[in-house]
């Protein structure tokens, strides 16, 4: 908390319960640049499932995790089951019975409920702008608007976070209305349709920004790359003394698919190119579960690699030699990437490692992206080789694309954007 005071210029973050996360940083990132030019920060924290409701054993620490991101203040919105199962049926008509699984979404954000205290504490704030996290958190975040203006409007900025359309079709999300799965188009024109009410919309990676600004025309778009904690980049440079043993390849991975296929790839195919070079190779993350419940022959082979979820990476960070990431598919931007660009380290990936980045600035820094197998190997021998030479192409990629001050500049930029075009409607 800073010592900004209940009149100065007030910013509502909505976001949704994901403390721990890649787009954790992201809203960090966010409230850390809202705070440095002054304003209040407010964090309202909106569930996306129905079970979300209040009393949800959960939630004590989601909130702690929440706090964590640095907001002056927090509030939990839980799921009004209620109005849940009211607006369920009326959004349905409202959407002329052709509501999309994004629909049932954003209908399920939307019937969230912060205590009437909270609002009544937004209500005497000078709300100067609300930045909305996940189309899925915009219509909440229209209603809350209405409820607390006095007055003038207050701009809005959305941060979309990938194309969740797209996700939403790869998991085959049902439709709750109809039962079925949503045809791809009619997914996506929700998703426009919904993004089409904000003025500003920031992006997270290159691929979004190219996708949104090419069907959304009209719009003001900005790219705005993740950052990493700074705070993290110092406590792994600061370690003085560690009982571990140096580590050659580090790969952090949690429960994911994507995390699974990329050591499996590696296992399969740039494994037995180097496994006779004596490389200490650890895999760190729950990913070891998964890896051991779908592939257990490869788990078993290999097992004396995984380390499995860890208290603190920062010792594990701060004894690797390269950090790795084999990735042959994943939507979004790779937050593994940037947090080992961020941290310095000799980097070794391949394009899906590298997705939704600008790859022509992440060569002239010195990186390349690696898809074949022997490429990867080789690439793998001459980082560990030259460690310096590579650490410098880590930390000129990280300065130039992802730092805080990187970040910022686009942040600015969006804000700018927001208050003038609102300003001149």
């Amino acid at each position: 908390m800073n010592t900004l005071v209940k009149n100065s210029p007030a910013v509502i973050i909505v976001g949704l319960p994901w403390p721990r996360s890649g787009t954790a940083r992201v809203m960090q990132n966010q409230i850390d640049f809202y705070r440095s030019h002054g304003y209040l920060t407010v964090f309202v924290c909106v569930p996306i499932h129905c079970g979300w409701i209040e009393g949800n054993p959960e939630w004590d620490d989601i909130k702690e995790g929440i706090q964590e991101l640095g907001a002056d203040y927090v509030a939990m919105a839980p799921i009004n089951y209620q109005r849940f199962i009211t607006t369920k049926y009326t959004a349905w008509v409202r959407h002329a019975f052709r509501g999309t699984a994004l629909d049932w979404v954003v209908n399920t954000a939307k019937s969230a409920q912060l205590p009437d205290d909270f609002i009544q504490f937004i209500r005497s704030l000078p709300v100067a702008l609300m930045h909305v996290n996940h189309v899925f958190t915009l219509g909440f975040a229209q209603r809350l608007l209405r409820k607390v203006q006095s007055g003038g409007r207050v701009p809005m900025i959305l941060e979309t976070h990938d194309v969740q359309s797209h996700l939403l079709e790869e998991t085959k999300r049902i439709n709750p209305w109809t039962h079925r799965l949503d045809a791809s188009q009619r997914l996506l024109q929700s998703e426009l349709n919904l993004l089409n009410q904000a003025r500003v919309l920031v992006h997270c990676s290159v691929d979004d920004y190219n996708f949104f600004k090419e069907r959304l025309r009209k719009k003001q778009h900005v790219l705005a790359l993740p950052t990493i904690d700074e705070s993290f980049i110092s406590a792994v440079k600061a370690v003085s003394l560690t009982s571990l043993d140096s580590i050659d390849l580090l790969f952090v991975g949690h429960y994911t698919d994507p995390n699974l296929r990329a050591i499996q790839w590696f296992f399969e195919q740039v494994w037995p190119l180097i496994a006779d070079r004596g490389y200490q190779l650890k895999i760190i993350g729950a990913i070891d579960t998964l890896a051991r419940e779908s592939l257990p022959e490869m788990y078993g082979a290999f097992s004396s690699h995984f380390v499995g979820p860890v208290a603190d990476l920062v010792p594990h960070y701060h004894v690797a030699r390269c950090v790795i990431a084999p990735m042959v598919s994943g939507t979004g931007i790779s937050i593994k990437t940037i947090e080992a660009l961020g941290l310095g380290k000799p980097f070794v990936g391949t394009s899906k490692a590298f997705r939704g980045m600008p790859m022509e600035r992440i060569e002239r820094a010195g990186l390349q992206a690696h898809d074949a197998p022997q490429a990867f190997a080789d690439a793998i021998a001459r980082a560990l080789s030259n460690e310096p030479l590579a650490a410098a192409a880590s930390r000129t990629a990280y300065n130039d694309l992802f730092s805080k001050r990187a970040a910022f500049s686009s942040r600015d930029k969006a804000l700018e954007l927001a208050t003038r075009t609102f300003s001149s409607n």
